[in-house]
């Protein structure tokens, strides 16, 4: 798959309020969720960037992802403090002109179904290619930055608002590739479930 010529970004800058704890560093069978996803997206990435939201977690992060810290590259917010379209304006600004797969560190499961119908549609020239009421698991251009600094510009955090204004292209999920693809863990019981399973 390393023949698209994509990019992969991971947004790992949340506060992780209602886990308690960072999302990022919870152990996923006996490796940090972060080593998992960049590993998945270096997979069939040409790179791989981690918004990391301030600076003091680059070197938490590096630890976290051992062998995998020197193929990865951390940028941090220039929007301190506005959520996740920081993180996105943050990683989009910094990756070279081109298509970007953005997942956020607390989906645990990348899907490959799913994964292939955003890249069969990496011709049709969108903004952003994505599954309806989803705005991660999903791929931009990185083009997008700009209207992405004006909405922060203009303090309107909406994800869903930001597509709206987009030019998108939403796909039909295929039978079985949403079940884990949207997954979230956001709270203890969300990882607990996950992590029993």
């Amino acid at each position: 798959m390393k023949q698209q010529a994509i990019h992969g970004l991971i947004l790992a800058g949340g506060q992780s309020t209602r886990m308690g704890t960072d999302k990022a560093l919870l152990p996923i069978n006996g490796r940090p969720l972060l080593y998992r996803l960049a590993s998945q997206v270096a997979a069939f990435t040409q790179t791989v960037t981690i918004a990391i939201g301030a600076p003091q977690r680059e070197s938490l992060y590096r630890e976290a992802l051992s062998d995998l810290a020197a193929q990865v590259s951390f940028v941090t917010d220039q929007f301190p403090g506005c959520g996740p379209l920081s993180g996105l304006h943050a990683g989009l600004s910094a990756i070279a002109d081109g298509y970007v797969f953005i997942i956020a560190c607390d989906m645990p499961q990348l899907s490959a179904p799913l994964l292939q119908q955003l890249l069969s549609r990496i011709d049709s020239g969108a903004d952003v290619i994505h599954a309806a009421g989803q705005p991660f698991h999903a791929i931009y251009h990185t083009r997008t930055a700009a209207q992405i600094q004006a909405a922060l510009e203009a303090q309107d955090y909406r994800l869903m608002g930001l597509l709206n204004r987009l030019q998108t292209i939403e796909i039909a999920m295929k039978e079985g590739s949403q079940s884990t693809a949207f997954t979230n863990l956001n709270t203890p019981e969300d990882y607990n479930k996950y992590t029993a399973e």
